[in-house]
């Protein structure tokens, strides 16, 4: 409902971009957009892992993407300067910002580039979730130096909340887990590397134990040896070596035969 002086959102909620000095609002259903912005962010995320140049989504994208739908999303398409008041965007504003006055357009923009107001449920439910793949992800990846061992979840997440860090919610885990990497290093002493490690699987367990070291690891150099055994050459993080090892002992009973070759 509008009346002269505020409009009532109701269960919509607000996304806001600001450029240029000037503010454009839209109304958006949260669920549908969380829903939106988990599939923007995936999409990111698998981006990113492939070493994408082309790491952003665009508004065509957007628009064509069958998984996102923007007239569910938003409540209608006129974009305001001050929604809560019910002040409309001028078009001149919006041609000089976004060169259309399309709401369909500058609804995808608002989605991709905007700043929207989550419910208190939603900003929690993500920040847990981002948290917990950002500790997995280090946990794998890092080691304590002093060792060469990896730390374990718990001190990860205890460093993380010592250390007062703030989790984003607009950027995806692995962009964030440089920035947490040097935020803890001054509570605990941990870096980021990976390990090459040589192989020796006896030919009894040479088809689990495969799969075992594809899964966990990049296979370099591989080579079948006359007696049915399999050698290799591999690179992974080093904080899964520990759990390779041990899958591989636990498999062949101890007979594997593993020698970290670089670190």
């Amino acid at each position: 409902m509008i009346d002269r002086a505020r409009i009532d959102l109701g269960d919509y909620i607000v996304g806001r971009i600001e450029k240029e000095g000037r503010v454009f609002e839209m109304l958006l259903d949260p669920h549908q957009a969380w829903e939106a912005k988990k599939i923007i962010r995936d999409e990111i995320s698998k981006r990113f892992k492939e070493g994408s140049e082309k790491s952003r989504l665009t508004v065509e994208e957007i628009l064509n993407n069958p998984q996102i739908s923007i007239d569910l999303i938003f409540e209608s398409f006129t974009v305001f300067e001050d929604l809560r008041r019910g002040k409309k965007a001028t078009d001149g504003d919006m041609e000089v910002i976004f060169n259309t006055t399309d709401g369909r357009t500058i609804a995808c923009h608002v989605l991709l580039e905007g700043d929207i107001q989550w419910t208190k449920t939603q900003r929690e439910e993500e920040k847990e979730k981002k948290l917990k793949k950002i500790i997995a992800i280090i946990t794998k990846n890092a080691i304590n130096p002093q060792n060469k061992k990896p730390h374990p979840y718990q001190r990860i997440e205890k460093a993380i909340e010592e250390a007062k860090i703030k989790i984003d919610l607009m950027k995806n885990a692995e962009e964030q887990v440089d920035d947490v990497v040097k935020s803890i290093r001054a509570i605990i002493p941990i870096r980021m590397e990976q390990v090459e490690m040589a192989i020796k699987i006896p030919s009894a367990f040479t088809a689990k134990g495969y799969n075992i070291v594809a899964q966990l690891a990049h296979i370099k150099k591989e080579e079948w040896q006359s007696d049915g055994s399999w050698v290799s050459v591999v690179n992974l993080p080093a904080g899964l070596q520990m759990e390779l090892i041990d899958k591989l002992n636990k498999l062949t009973h101890g007979r594997v035969q593993t020698k970290l070759l670089k670190s």
